[in-house]
């Protein structure tokens, strides 16, 4: 009776070990198939924020040719200059230079008061933020250098530091000449 009670208790023993196995490998099983949900939906949202960040930089204005934009600033012309994009070739170099104009409705950002500078024609933009502060710092330090940098706001909530402003395309051309090396990527604003 004693070996029948023993056999009896191993049974259960067995089956109780058993048991609490085949929950460890179906927790198991359950983890893994998490893991591989995880990475597959983290691939996924990787690929997103990469494909937004590609996209998201672009501009959305549009681009039109000058005429009369690959003048010299001594030289003088009779076409007057209207907006964008004018791709010119520097004999020396054989280098392409693109210049780039853009026509936008804008009006002087908060706090600004120098309106005088919309007596002008043609900016010249040294810095372009999505956040107001951002665009104010530029400002500041460009005014502590001497010059009397303002800040607009367009239509899309852009705020461009100006650095000057002129009431002819070919002066504005000068400037940016001018600061290439330290703002390579200046251009020419014109108020619609």
């Amino acid at each position: 009776m004693v070996n029948n009670v023993k056999n009896y208790l191993n049974y259960w023993f067995a089956l109780i070990f058993l048991a609490s196995l085949h929950n460890k490998l179906k927790t198991r099983t359950k983890n893994i198939k998490l893991l591989k949900m995880k990475k597959i939906f983290g691939a996924f949202l990787m690929a997103a924020v990469i494909f937004s960040g590609a996209t998201s930089c672009k501009s959305k204005q549009k681009v039109a040719e000058i005429s009369g934009a690959n003048v010299e600033a001594s030289a003088k012309t009779n076409t007057p200059a209207t907006t964008t994009t004018a791709t010119t070739a520097t004999t020396a170099t054989n280098t392409e230079e693109v210049e780039k104009t853009r026509n936008e409705k804008f009006s002087l950002a908060e706090g600004e008061t120098n309106s005088a500078a919309f007596n002008s024609k043609y900016h010249v933009v040294v810095g372009s933020f999505s956040i107001q502060q951002n665009a104010k710092n530029l400002q500041r330090t460009l005014n502590s250098e001497g010059n009397t940098a303002i800040v607009v706001v367009n239509e899309q909530g852009m705020y461009r530091v100006l650095i000057a402003s002129f009431d002819e395309y070919a002066q504005a051309r000068e400037r940016i000449n001018k600061i290439n090396s330290r703002f390579p990527d200046a251009w020419v604003l014109m108020q619609k």
